[in-house]
């Protein structure tokens, strides 16, 4: 049976599912839109049907496989065989964490474009540019993408930094869920890792100990949370470098001092563990490099225990920053100070250790709340000045939250005023009525009219939501979907925040 890549994660999902889904909850939970969906819906149901299974189509409700047990199971079985001779078909995202990771395996070595052509399986082209859309990734995670006349790119720097970079694209591009299943069940009973993750970079993923190196982790003795996924993976992406001939090498001064630090002895102890993984025993600059991860881990579970020693001069400033450019009251704000405060004392120990942080709701902060996210942005620099350390997006996205929490919580937004416009006698004008006033509470609706007797003169507002084109120019309008689908809400957003 011909199926591509994305029609096997897509029959998979659904062969998965209890009851009926929608196509938005399906192209959510693969990463997909859902056009790219409802294009490949054809392939799968065939490759179903040949399974005595048919994939029944609910308007309103979602979509349903109705068949057997058996059939069930058949059509599982099958979706094994067709995955290792399925054409792979990337999004854009997942081409570029395969292109990232393939480069960081790799590294210092350098790729030729003609293996990354094959591996991405798009043109020579799309390749080029999908390395250019990588670079500013890279120099985020103090890596240079170096490209060589005649041998390929190549990612250059210190073998800590890759480590690091290496960590952090696996916590950006897979599901904290998925590794935990892996954890706890292998690769091959881990139907997350196989539905939500591409199949080129489950390949990367098979590559790495990661149950083993998560029961060293848990044997450690460490308390911390983060032993759960976070030294696990550290632990397996050392592993996986080491194994390749890729050892960390450190300076003399910062070696002697990580060696005389009380938790190098912690660090000994899993580097001894590890040697079954690596079938030798790493040795001393491994031991400090372990080190240095470890006192991040400690000192950040220590940040979340007590109280903060960031400088109350620190946090005045930021909250003086916010109420210039948001609102007076947020310099006020006891709850956003202490808040605020303990998230600037992690960040300050993530910036010392250059640990890692993946904020998964970064797209829809930035979406919700895009004035709030400018301000954030702002702020970012004056912090990046004072802890002495680039801020990266995703804590730029953690500060959003933050303010725009206290904007929300202390009802600081400006009150808008909106005019909902739909088709005449359309009865689903309610729902989005009903989805608007919970989605934009500072929002106040004046006014609900049909297409046909909306006025632009006579509208008092500051903006219209319409399910309808309008050939009016001069309002400010979002055109929306009657159910107001996320991305309506950003339209929204977008639009209030002019």
């Amino acid at each position: 049976m011909n199926l591509d890549s994305r029609q096997v994660r897509i029959a998979r999902w659904l062969l998965n599912q209890d009851g009926p889904q929608s196509t938005s909850a399906l192209a959510a939970d693969l990463g997909l839109s859902q056009r790219v969906i409802r294009y490949r819906l054809d392939g799968v149901e065939r490759y179903l049907n040949s399974h005595h299974l048919d994939l029944v189509k609910q308007r309103g409700v979602g979509l349903v496989i109705e068949g057997t047990s058996d059939a069930r199971r058949s059509a599982r079985a099958g979706l094994a065989t067709v995955t290792t001779e399925a054409p792979r078909v990337f999004a854009p995202d997942e081409r570029l964490h395969l292109l990232m990771a393939v480069l960081l395996a790799a590294s210092p070595d350098p790729v030729t474009v003609e293996t990354l052509h094959q591996r991405l399986d798009v043109s020579e082209t799309s390749t080029r540019r999908d390395t250019r859309r990588a670079e500013p990734w890279f120099e985020q995670h103090n890596l240079l993408l170096v490209r060589r006349a005649g041998a390929g790119v190549s990612v250059v720097g210190t073998e800590p930094a890759v480590r690091r970079a290496m960590l952090k694209l696996m916590l950006e591009a897979v599901p904290a869920e998925a590794f935990r299943q892996v954890i706890d069940h292998g690769y091959d009973a881990s139907e997350l890792i196989n539905v939500r993750v591409s199949a080129g970079l489950r390949e990367f993923l098979r590559t790495l100990s990661l149950r083993q190196c998560a029961a060293i982790a848990r044997a450690s003795g460490l308390d911390q949370p983060q032993i759960e996924l976070e030294l696990p993976l550290h632990l397996a992406i050392s592993a996986f470098r080491i194994k390749a001939g890729r050892s960390a090498v450190l300076d003399p001064g910062q070696l002697r001092s990580l060696t005389d630090h009380p938790v190098s002895a912690t660090a000994e102890g899993i580097s001894l563990a590890l040697a079954d993984v690596i079938n030798m025993e790493p040795d001393e600059h491994e031991v400090a490099s372990l080190t240095e991860f470890l006192l991040g881990l400690v000192s950040l579970d220590q940040a979340a225990e007590h109280a903060p020693t960031v400088s109350e001069q620190l946090v005045d400033e930021v909250l003086d920053l916010a109420a210039a450019r948001l609102h007076p009251a947020i310099a006020d704000d006891a709850e956003l100070r202490r808040g605020l405060g303990q998230h600037l004392e992690r960040l300050q120990v993530r910036i010392r250790y250059a640990l890692p942080v993946h904020n998964p709701l970064l797209a829809d902060v930035v979406g919700r709340w895009p004035h709030v996210h400018e301000a954030a942005r702002h702020i970012a620099q004056h912090v990046s000045k004072a802890l002495g350390g680039p801020i990266p997006e995703d804590e730029i996205g953690f500060l959003t939250m933050y303010l725009s929490g206290a904007m929300e919580r202390t009802h600081l937004w400006p009150r808008r005023r909106a005019v909902v416009v739909c088709p005449s006698g359309m009865a689903t004008v309610w729902i989005l009525v009903s989805r608007i006033q919970a989605e934009f509470p500072e929002l106040e609706l004046v006014d609900v009219v049909s297409a046909h007797g909306l006025d632009p003169k006579s509208v008092d507002a500051d903006l219209v939501i319409s399910t309808v084109e309008l050939a009016e120019d001069d309002l400010p309008v979002a055109v929306v979907n009657a159910l107001l689908t996320p991305d309506d809400v950003r339209s929204i957003a977008r639009l209030m925040s002019r």
